[in-house]
């Protein structure tokens, strides 16, 4: 079953009730990365282990408004609104579907903060929303996501450098 999840603007990142952000330091440049996180999900399976497929709905180009499908392990779906594109610097998506039952908001935010020309630091945020054992369970997991992250990032800093 499809569950529809509240609309919420991007402040929504500042102000949820759940919120989590990772940061780790890559030695990509942010161009790359971007084009890694923004403009090429269909290789999501090759960096984050547990994404089975991620696809944009539409013919390019993409960008704000833009959205796309997400299938990740155990048969959970998610159907995402690009919310924010800024080559090089920043890519944020709101969760708008998923059959997740207890979600009822969900937003994601990448933020890309080049340190040296080959050098790039990468914050993810997470911020989310639901019934209470969903906040629960999201606070309780803070570690596993934060390790599951960092395993993300070092695949994702290992992909070819020039596409």
């Amino acid at each position: 079953m499809t569950h529809r999840l509240r609309f919420e603007d991007q402040g929504f990142l500042a102000r949820a009730p759940v919120r989590q952000a990772c940061t780790r330091d890559l030695h990509t440049p942010a161009d790359l990365l971007f084009e890694q996180l923004a403009a090429r999900p269909r290789d999501w399976p090759r960096w984050l282990g547990f994404a089975r497929e991620c696809q944009y709905q539409g013919a390019p180009p993409f960008g704000v408004g833009t959205t796309r499908r997400l299938r990740v392990a155990g048969g959970l779906r998610f159907h995402e609104a690009v919310i924010a594109w800024d080559p090089g610097e920043r890519f944020a998506y709101r969760i708008e579907e998923t059959n997740v039952p207890g979600i009822t908001a969900l937003m994601e935010e990448w933020r890309l903060t080049p340190l040296s020309r080959t050098v790039t630091r990468v914050r993810w945020t997470m911020a989310a929303d639901g019934s209470r054992p969903v906040r629960l369970l999201m606070r309780a997991g803070r570690s596993r996501v934060d390790k599951t992250f960092g395993k993300a990032m070092r695949r994702l800093d290992r992909m070819p450098r020039s596409y």
